[in-house]
Order: C-alpha cells, then structure tokens, then sequence
C-alpha cells in the first residue's frame, strides 16, 4: 500500500513547519488564502507516490521530510517543495521490531528539522540525523522501548 503526498497552494508559502504541530507547538499556522476544499484533482499543485508510513511531513523554505517504512527498511525522504520530485532517499534496516498498536507502525514518530539537516526517531532503531544533502551526520541506536501501544514520540 502506497499514500500519496499531496502540495496544496498553500504550503507553497515561505512558512516554515518544522516539526510535529509545527514551529510552536499549537498546530496552527498563520497562514492566510488556504483553500475552502481540496481533493485528488483540486488545488493540488503535484503528488508524489512515497512507501507507507504515518508521521507528519515536516517543511522547510525548500524542502519536505517524511519518514517511512518498507520492508524491513526504515525510510527517510527529502522532497523538493516546489516541485514535488524526490530529492533522496536513505533506508537503514529495522533492527528489531518493537511491539505495537495494530493502528501504529514503524513510521509514526514526524521529523524534525533545523531548516538545514533533518533528525529521525525510530523506535525499532533509535535517532538519525542527515545533512541537507542526505549523508548521514551522526546516528545514536537506542535499546527497545517498553511501550503497550508503540513509541511514537517525534524528537
């Protein structure tokens, strides 16, 4: 199963949503001109197919991170915010498998980004951070997590 990512005219702004519910916290943007209705052929400036995963995207001036999971593969992906084309994609494998709510999955924790480099939280591995251009900077593995319903705790 694949989600698609959809752009609205909106996101095309300058504003910055930098991390889970965004810069500050309340999950409200100051954003003005945002379409009454939206759906797959309306006010959709492009899509993109991306593997499956339930975080919040996170944006930058430039960009958009997302995190994923496929195949045993934990996913991270930049996407170019104007035009909506893939501009990496770094998998590092689950390294165990971390028990969960049937709703939750290995992608749940959202990015989090400086504006610059992008940091990973996933809870069948531990925190990620890459640069701009997608190298990995630095990485921190971490031992399971006893959770009922499954980590899903953004950095």
């Amino acid at each position: 199963m694949r989600r698609h990512v959809l752009l609205l005219p909106f996101l095309a702004c300058s504003a910055d949503w930098s991390s889970f519910r965004g810069p500050n916290g309340t999950g409200v943007a100051n954003v003005t001109g945002i379409p009454a209705e939206f759906g797959p052929a309306k006010n959709v400036a492009w899509r993109i197919a991306v593997p499956p995963g339930s975080s919040s995207p996170v944006l930058t001036k430039d960009a958009i991170f997302l995190t994923a999971a496929e195949k045993a593969q934990l996913i991270t992906l930049k996407i170019n915010r104007e035009t909506g084309r893939l501009e990496w994609r770094r998998d590092i494998p689950q390294t165990r498998i971390e028990n969960r709510h049937q709703l939750n999955n290995p992608a749940s924790p959202s990015p989090v980004t400086d504006g610059v480099n992008v940091f990973v939280f996933f809870s069948d591995f531990g925190l990620i951070s890459y640069g701009p251009d997608g190298n990995e900077r630095w990485r921190l593995q971490l031992p399971p997590f006893a959770n009922f319903h499954g980590m899903g705790a953004s950095p």
